[in-house]
């Protein structure tokens, strides 16, 4: 071993500044690609950003085009098109006006509504809440009591157990088994664990059970009707597929993607040379840097969708997941020439608008699954025929993941194991055989 200095040649990927930029092009969905578009405009004054034209963005700005200039006309305009939700707290305020509170007491009760959770439980205690307001536990006891009594029952509860509770008294039903279950037992109640209940109690399987079913009819979640979760959301297609007397027709969505466009004041001060030429010439060669991009990702995103829609072409005609044919993320890359992480990135929350609704395009591509005579079947189509027999056994002896696996061969030729049948009922959100158990038909 000696020290010295050596010449060596090498080739090296280098991740360039455009690289990293239609990367991350790429894999953006159309509704954010505005967004990543306006903060590139802010840095490159040649830039200027079209709004998709079939987004609900500006509101505003429509109603301005349309000579609606003064605030009042404007307001008037959008109290047509906006209607507010009421939210959890405002609903809860205007019932606690008429609580039986004393004045130097609403600063605190207020408090209380505001430590709501969106599910609307209480996320603070008593003794804190005294804590902070300098005053006693019991105090801050009762108003949380006082809390309680507004609709919809089970608000302010601290935790599941007295969400229940309180749902239970408001009916009467003290002194029913479904009570002392929740009241002594939930933990037991949570793991299905029926027989032990029943000892405990000294009652029947079945009657631990038709308690359990009663117990799903209460809210767990109070407060989630007034929740943003539950707000309508939009959704915006990338690409669009629809089928005409058996040929399909595949295209972006044009309506759901800006438009990028040279701005045009700083058009002449790119032919003539001055002190910021420079700078606008690195401007504009980032500006089309950009534009190729976009470029790249529309026809990125149109060879994708081609080589799925030849591969799945019976399920585009039937839209039956069973019908799925397996697909990878490398088969695809290889048919369109392209790296396998570029179809991972141009998938990645992208949707695909077709005749029978939304789909994810990432949800084309699923694991092979060997069938008995040689051939291959999608896990799609497993996960489907797991569902059917799920939900036609017999729920006082429901079938182990061993023998649904068993099954599978024998009915579809789907060789998989007990392992593989587990995870994708826990994806199905599939309870385990022994939670699916019931005494009772």
């Amino acid at each position: 071993m000696e020290m010295g200095l050596f010449q060596q040649q090498s080739m090296n990927l280098v991740m360039t500044t455009e690289l990293r930029q239609a990367i991350a092009i790429l894999q953006v969905p159309s509704y954010e690609l505005t967004s990543y578009l306006q903060e590139q405009a802010l840095e490159n004054p040649l830039i200027e950003i079209a709004e998709p034209k079939g987004m609900f963005t500006t509101l505003k700005k429509s109603v301005r085009k349309n000579g609606m200039n003064s605030r009042t006309d404007e307001n008037q305009h959008l109290e047509h098109l906006i209607i507010e939700k009421e939210t959890l707290y405002d609903y809860l305020y205007k019932q606690s006006i008429l609580l039986p509170i004393e004045e130097k007491d609403r600063k605190l009760f207020q408090f209380l509504l505001l430590s709501l959770d969106e599910s609307g439980y209480l996320t603070v205690s008593a003794p804190e809440t005294a804590a902070r307001f300098n005053t006693t536990v019991e105090k801050c006891e009762e108003l949380i009591h006082l809390l309680q009594t507004l609709d919809p029952i089970g608000i302010g509860a601290r935790d599941l157990r007295e969400c229940l509770l309180l749902q239970l008294r408001e009916q009467q039903l003290e002194h029913t088994l479904s009570y002392i279950i929740v009241d002594q037992h939930l933990n037991q109640l949570a793991e299905r664990k029926m027989k032990t209940l029943a000892s405990i109690l000294n009652v029947t399987p079945q009657e631990v059970e038709k308690a359990a079913d009663f117990l799903q009819t209460l809210e767990p979640r109070p407060g989630a009707a007034f929740s943003p979760v539950n707000d309508q959301a939009y959704l915006y297609p990338d690409v669009s597929v629809t089928e005409e007397n058996g040929k399909f027709h595949i295209s972006v969505n044009e309506q759901y993607s800006p438009i990028l466009k040279l701005n045009d004041s700083y058009g002449s001060l790119l032919k003539g040379k001055n002190a910021t030429s420079k700078f606008l010439d690195d401007s504009f060669q980032k500006f089309n840097w950009l534009k190729k991009a976009l470029e790249q990702r529309r026809e990125t995103l149109l060879k994708i969708t081609k080589e799925i829609v030849r591969v799945q072409e019976t399920y585009f005609l039937t839209f039956d997941k069973s019908d799925l044919i397996p697909l990878t993320l490398k088969e695809v890359a290889d048919e369109i020439g392209v790296h396998e992480s570029t179809v991972s990135r141009a998938v990645k929350n992208k949707v695909l608008q077709t005749t029978k609704g939304a789909v994810e395009l990432k949800s084309f591509f699923t694991a092979k699954i060997f069938t008995q005579d040689g051939g291959s079947a999608s896990a799609t189509s497993a996960k489907t025929e797991i569902k059917k027999l799920v939900e036609t056994e017999n729920k006082q002896k429901p079938l182990s993941d061993q023998m649904l696996a068993v099954l599978l061969e024998k009915n579809s030729g789907l060789s998989i194991s007990r392992r593989t049948v587990a995870k994708y009922r826990e994806e199905l959100n599939i309870p385990s055989s022994s939670k699916r158990k019931r005494y009772s038909s």
